[in-house]
């Protein structure tokens, strides 16, 4: 877990800016920050759920156990066209969640990219 503070220029609205990034769950320290004063954005990283999909095959041989051979006897490979269509994605972007626990310590739930404004 890393941090770029970005400097700001005086007088401004916005005291700093830390950035950063969290590959998983965890305790980040940061810089201190006025907790009244401060805000954390979350922008989760990961991802869950599941992909199918589905085939089809097509080949040029012809069964030969249907016509009474055994298989074991005679090669049944022939050629043919193979396609893969179709399948869902349910694919969703993790729900990560974080909060600044101390003036220093941002709690983080996953993976994500981080940012802590405070104001002046």
């Amino acid at each position: 877990m890393g941090i770029i503070s970005i400097p700001t220029a005086s007088g401004g609205g916005i005291k700093s800016v830390q950035r950063g990034l969290a590959t998983v769950a965890g305790t980040i320290t940061i810089t201190a920050v006025d907790i009244s004063k401060s805000f954390v954005t979350i922008f989760g990283t990961a991802s869950s759920g599941t992909i199918t999909s589905s085939s089809n095959m097509n080949t040029a041989s012809t069964n030969m156990a249907s016509h009474g051979y055994s298989t074991k006897q005679h090669n049944n490979t022939g050629s043919g066209t193979f396609t893969f269509s179709g399948g869902t994605n349910n694919l969703v972007s993790a729900i990560v969640q974080g909060y600044l626990n101390s003036s220093t310590e941002l709690i983080v739930s996953g993976a994500c990219r981080y940012e802590v404004v405070e104001f002046a």
